[in-house]
């Protein structure tokens, strides 16, 4: 009897946990692995483009450089305050362009450099009236306008691993550019203290060196493929050259740099780009 009651009761164990077993086997017949996000490497070599807008700041200063007052002959006066004007030229435009980098990464730091060349377009003139101030009277009438075509960076990146998928970045470096500008400016005079007429223009071009620094951020949005946001300001520094005298300035004008144009090229630029 009592041998009944054991094997009844071994019975029953056994089904207890035969029934815990298939129900946990059940289970995990059911369940998903928890999905573990995967941390990615930005080390490497990488190609892409990028487009945006520009912003411009063309400012200028128009000085003379040979004899006012009374025209460009003898007895006038060197570098006369009265006939010195600045303004700031401003504007925005397109740009567009490719990169090409390579980084390296050490834990969530990721560092590295990259270079681009760019189509820029700004292309821009500025017309202004002035005043003359006593004693001279009148008005002295300026078109300056400014270029710069096209702009490359090469540029260090620092950064961080926000996240398996986010780089956030600072950089800088060396920025270069075509930047070209030409001067056209007009006197028209009241009474004897400047020559009716005349006339002065001047133009410039050259490749400049400068420097950039920005940062921006890019995001893993399918393996081996980002975007990017970037901001960059660059100064590319001044373009100078004479404005000559070239009409109603006397026998020896068109020898003298009569004027001289100075142009600022500063330019911030906000684009986005794929890699």
């Amino acid at each position: 009897m009592k041998n009944s009651k054991l094997i009844v009761l071994s019975m029953a164990i056994v089904g207890t946990i035969l029934g815990v077993n298939s129900s946990y086997a059940a289970d995990m017949a059911v369940k998903a692995p928890v999905a573990v996000a995967p941390i990615y490497s930005w080390a490497g070599f990488y190609i892409g483009g990028n487009a945006g807008a520009g912003s411009g700041e063309g400012s200028y200063t128009l000085a003379p450089g040979g004899c006012f007052l009374t025209g460009c002959g003898a007895g006038g006066v060197a570098a006369n305050p009265l006939r010195t004007f600045t303004e700031d030229n401003l504007n925005t435009f397109f740009v567009g362009g490719a990169q090409a980098g390579y980084n390296w990464q050490a834990g969530n730091f990721v560092y590295g450099l990259e270079g681009d060349i760019n189509y820029n377009g700004w292309n821009n003139t500025s017309n202004n009236i002035y005043t003359l101030a006593a004693p001279l009277a009148g008005t002295f009438t300026t078109a300056v306008s400014t270029k710069l075509n096209w702009f490359g960076t090469v540029r260090g990146r620092i950064g961080v691993a926000a996240s398996s998928s986010i780089l956030i970045y600072g950089t800088g470096g060396l920025a270069y550019g075509q930047v070209s500008s030409s001067t056209v400016g007009a006197f028209s005079a009241l009474g004897g203290f400047t020559a009716l007429g005349e006339t002065y223009a001047g133009t410039a071009s050259n490749t400049r060196a400068g420097w950039t620094v920005g940062g921006g951020m890019e995001w893993l949005f399918m393996p081996n493929w980002s975007l990017k946001w970037e901001y960059l300001y660059i100064d590319l520094g001044k373009l100078n050259y004479a404005d000559r005298c070239i009409s109603a300035c006397g026998a020896i004008a068109p020898l003298l740099p009569a004027y001289a144009t100075s142009v600022q090229f500063r330019e911030q630029v906000a684009r986005v780009g794929i890699n």
